[in-house]
């Protein structure tokens, strides 16, 4: 075996690095391993056995970018591998993989700078125009990314590898690759190539620039998302090396036109330009910032139009918006550009819009056929809302005093120095850190695992930040008690979480923005939400707290009314809400607290009046008269307003909900014997029993009627309703078409 150790070796471990599966790399280390056991003249054997493991191999991704790497610094291994991924791998039938060895290439390259830009990149660029769309896919980006590694190498390509290089997008272009079932797998690649020579700074001339700078304009605007990613990379990096250096007139034009496109018919250019906005450096942004930011506010906002609505521009949009603050801030080298005057501007309007926009954006609960998709938009907010904090905090502790600044002021008023308080209060003050905390709080108690983990994150680094200080928060220390600085903490998992941030319904600054969430958990359909949720409700009004001082069922109800007022006609939030108060009636909450007992069913029973007249949905109709139920069953006076509105549902044009009003008729009467006289309860038992409620609406009428005088009540108020019922009715069905409504109440309940 030894005259063939060495051409053995290479050939193994080429296997064992490249393969696509992993059954197989680790086949062939397993073969070299034993090799090098039972020949022992291996060159570099036991090095490489320790380097090439079991479960180094067990990623693709570490085979080929560490792994390979490693191997390859011994001799008779690098061309080896190089062939191979030259051969094999760049023109592999997986995409994945074609990407993966254009990088593995890259990493090889510090071994023989050399070979690569001479021997290597000349096998490349022909194959970039190859009829074979995976070589040219695969060979597109491998040479971007053999030119970005040999120039963080210091490597200087020469000038007729320079050109050649440069011409490679132009060849594309003018081959019509972009065209076919290809042509968005070329896209990508190119831009990526774009970025890779960007980054390297590869000599260009003028015509190959604006020819590269339209292509990236032409993918901005592709309704592939992936596409658009790669183009905002590429411009990233294009633009600084490019554009700037040309200090032309032409930083306004580039930014009009992003601008023009934010409200463009086409939605992928108005998701493109949001992002591409949000790349450009400081020079394009700083002339006409105020602009930039307030149409970047509007896009962020849901469109007017139902057919222009576009969730993923509103995303970008958020994006965008939080990025190009940070570009016009951060910048410290171009102070020259803005005067101290328009500087303070910028913080004040980055203050009272953009703050205002992303908490805006928090209540964006749009829904399509992929559901809650407003969470993405959610989700953007929270991270803009937690970079935008740290800008206005950072900037609030230097204030507005340096000297530069002092020298352009003017007649723009001082800011006291000596008051430290007055200077942060003039960027972010206690109402703000309320309002972002309150906020936060919010998503971190509503349905969705993943916004209420990252929501809880945020207000963990809030609190927590080492290096930029939140100030003004209101109850700090009890907050940072609930939330403590431990990365580990399992914020996603409902048992952890709500038994933790419920503590807040004992502050009053952020009770409400609690409960206007909670509501949405325990009055939703999960059982593995609500039932936490709940729970962790239920234990929280019955343990002892020092901190609060009134009672905790007073405070509760108060909210609970806040969101029926706030909320008003908001299904998404109404109906959940509805659910919970029912949830909590069934508790006996609600139910004991003496005076504000009846001021809690009197605000209950006002919204029902509102949210239950003219509604289809049944959930939402049959928690209304369930509500109506426990009401009428408490000794107070508003117990018969509660039982004449539940009276009202006998006659409703849905036999369904006459049938469940009928049954909590029914319980009422058993459970309370305040509303009937006792010599006339038998009687109203029976109507109700022996009635069929759920059939002819003319029959359900007189025996309600009836029922009305057997329980002493006035049946005029009946009359009235049932005028208006009826003439609804008529209004959106025809006379006696009563299977078409009751279809419409199947339709929506989703039966």
């Amino acid at each position: 075996m030894k005259s063939i150790l060495q051409q053995l070796a290479p050939h193994l471990l080429t296997v064992a690095c490249y393969d696509r599966e992993v059954n197989c790399r680790r086949a062939a280390a397993a073969a070299f391993q034993e090799n090098v056991g039972r020949q022992g003249n291996y060159p570099h054997g036991i090095d490489i056995v320790n380097t090439a493991d079991y479960f180094a191999l067990s990623s693709r991704t570490n085979s080929y970018l560490h792994v390979a790497v490693c191997i390859a610094q011994y001799d008779g291994y690098l061309y080896t591998f190089v062939d191979e991924l030259l051969n094999n791998k760049i023109c592999h039938w997986d995409k994945s993989l074609r990407e993966l060895a254009a990088n593995a290439l890259s990493s090889l390259a510090k071994y023989d700078l050399g070979h690569f830009s001479s021997t290597v990149v000349g096998k490349l660029l022909p194959c970039t125009l190859s009829s074979d769309l995976c070589m040219r896919h695969g060979a597109t980006l491998a040479i971007g990314e053999v030119i970005l590694a040999l120039h963080e190498r210091e490597y200087v390509l020469l000038p007729d590898l320079q050109n050649q290089v440069a011409g490679v997008v132009l060849a594309i272009e003018k081959a019509r690759l972009y065209r076919g079932k290809g042509g968005e797998i070329m896209r990508s690649a190119v831009s990526r190539f774009i970025e890779c020579i960007s980054s390297a700074r590869v000599q260009l001339t003028d015509k190959i620039k604006r020819s590269l700078l339209d292509t990236l304009h032409e993918n901005l605007r592709h309704p592939n998302s992936q596409i658009q990613g790669a183009a905002v990379a590429a411009l990233k990096s294009f633009i600084p090396a490019y554009i700037v250096p040309l200090e032309s007139k032409g930083f306004n034009a580039i930014t009009l036109r992003y601008l023009e496109q934010l409200t463009d018919p086409n939605v992928a250019a108005r998701r493109g330009s949001a992002l591409a906005l949000g790349v450009l450096p400081f020079k394009f942004l700083c002339v006409g910032w105020k602009d930039i930011l307030r149409k970047l506010c509007a896009a962020c906002e849901i469109e007017d139009n139902p057919e222009e609505r576009d969730v993923e521009s509103r995303v970008n949009a958020v994006k965008g918006l939080v990025s190009v603050c940070e570009i016009l801030t951060k910048t410290q080298d171009h102070s020259h550009l803005l005067s101290a005057e328009e500087c303070i501007s910028l913080y004040v309007l980055i203050k009272n819009e953009v703050m205002q926009t992303l908490f805006k954006a928090l209540d964006d609960y749009s829904k399509d056929n992929r559901g809650d998709v407003g969470s993405w938009v959610r989700e953007a907010a929270l991270d803009g809302l937690e970079r935008c904090t740290y800008i206005l905090c950072k900037r609030g502790l230097k204030g507005f005093s340096s000297k530069s600044e002092q020298m352009e002021l003017g007649s723009v008023p001082q800011l006291d120095e000596t008051d430290v308080t007055n200077q942060m209060n003039f960027l972010f003050d206690e109402n703000m850190a309320t309002h972002l905390v309150g906020n936060i709080v919010k998503q971190a108690v509503e349905k969705m695992d993943k916004l209420r983990e990252l929501a809880a994150k945020v207000l963990q680094r809030i609190l927590h930040n080492k290096s930029i200080s939140v100030p003004f928060i209101p109850h700090r220390e009890r907050l940072e008690q609930i939330v403590p600085d431990d990365a580990d903490l399992k914020w996603g998992v409902p048992t952890f979480s709500y038994p933790r941030f419920l503590q807040l319904l004992g502050i009053s600054c952020y009770s409400k923005y609690v409960i206007s969430g909670l509501v949405i958990s325990i009055g939703g359909l999960q059982d593995s939400l609500r039932k936490p949720s709940l729970n962790a409700l239920l234990e929280f009004l019955q343990s002892t707290d020092e901190n609060v001082n009134d009672s905790k069922e007073y405070n509760l109800s108060n909210d609970i009314l806040w969101v029926l007022q706030k909320y008003q006609r908001c299904d998404r939030v109404v109906e959940p809400t509805l659910k919970t108060i029912e949830n909590l009636f069934s508790k006996k909450i609600f139910l004991n607290m003496e005076a504000q007992t009846a001021v809690f069913c009197v605000g209950v029973l006002e919204a029902l009046n509102i949210e239950l007249k003219g509604s289809k949905d049944f959930s939402k109709l049959y928690a209304g008269i369930a509500i109506l139920g426990y009401i009428s069953s408490v000794p107070e006076q508003i117990n018969i307003q509660a039982f004449t509105h539940l009276l009202t549902f006998l006659t409703h044009r849905f036999p369904k909900v006459r049938k469940a009003a009928a049954e909590q008729v029914y319980l009422v009467l058993q459970q309370n014997d305040v509303l009937v006289p006792e010599d006339k309860l038998e009687k109203a038992l029976e109507i109700i029993s022996e009635t069929c409620w759920d059939g002819d609406l003319a029959e359900a009428k007189e025996k309600r009627l009836e029922l009305c005088a057997t329980c002493n009540l006035d049946g005029g108020t009946f009359l009235k309703v049932d005028v208006g019922t009826s003439r609804r009715v008529v209004e959106q069905a025809p006379t006696g078409d009563e299977n078409a409504a009751y279809s419409s109440l199947v339709g929506s309940a989703g039966f």
